[in-house]
């Protein structure tokens, strides 16, 4: 219940920003569906406006969704142990789903039905990724239905961005890393064009973080 209450004001959000830049009932939920990246969809709307390469696009949000990988990772011992419904479970494996399926790993690992483990693991992806929908879909209607100004709405993918940044370093509390990050941040928003400054810091961060390994 909280990831449902907090996937469908967020979807709202990004439904919202989607339609006011005229994207239609059909693109909002493809893009919440196929895309289902919270931060990523974002960037994906503001990447399409202004009018940016698919290079870099692809480049940005592939950097941006990295973590994914690991989170199967991760799981991938248990999600053997699926059937083919591993696949859609792999597929929407946000940071939500794979938070959920970690702390209540005992719950899904005492099912010993295979087919009932893997309906249970797909059901609650699919409950969380129909929530996220769900909001894009409410947030298109309301920006359709009531005309007010939505400026600076955009200013809910920082939000997210800090939210996510907060819970990194929650998890993992490197100071090397949070200020490795901070610099780099500083200093694209200081010397860096806003167009670029996001899909160059990305891959500076993890150049550097690549090559110095052993000291962070």
């Amino acid at each position: 219940m909280p990831v449902i209450f907090s996937y469908i004001p967020l979807g709202m959000s990004f439904g919202i920003l989607a339609s006011s830049n005229d994207f239609s009932m059909l693109e909002v939920i493809c893009i919440s569906f196929f895309v289902y990246s919270g931060s990523a969809e974002f960037l994906l709307i503001t990447f399409i406006t202004a009018k940016q390469g698919l290079l870099s696009i692809f480049v940005t949000l592939f950097l941006l969704g990295f973590r994914h990988f690991f989170y199967t990772l991760s799981l991938l011992e248990r999600l053997k142990g699926l059937n083919f419904l591993r696949h859609y479970v792999i597929f929407t494996l946000s940071d939500e789903s794979f938070a959920l399926l970690s702390t209540n790993e005992k719950g899904f690992e005492s099912v010993q039905d295979k087919n009932k483990k893997s309906l249970y693991y797909a059901l609650l992806c699919f409950i969380n990724q129909a929530s996220w929908v769900l909001g894009g879909i409410l947030g298109v209607l309301v920006q359709k239905m009531m005309k007010f100004d939505y400026k600076g709405i955009e200013f809910c993918l920082i939000a997210l961005f800090i939210v996510l940044s907060y819970d990194a370093f929650k998890l993992n509390p490197n100071k090397k890393v949070f200020i490795l990050a901070a610099m780099i941040g500083i200093c694209g928003f200081l010397f860096i064009a806003k167009a670029y400054m996001l899909f160059i810091c990305l891959t500076f961060a993890l150049i550097l973080l690549v090559l110095g390994k052993r000291y962070v």
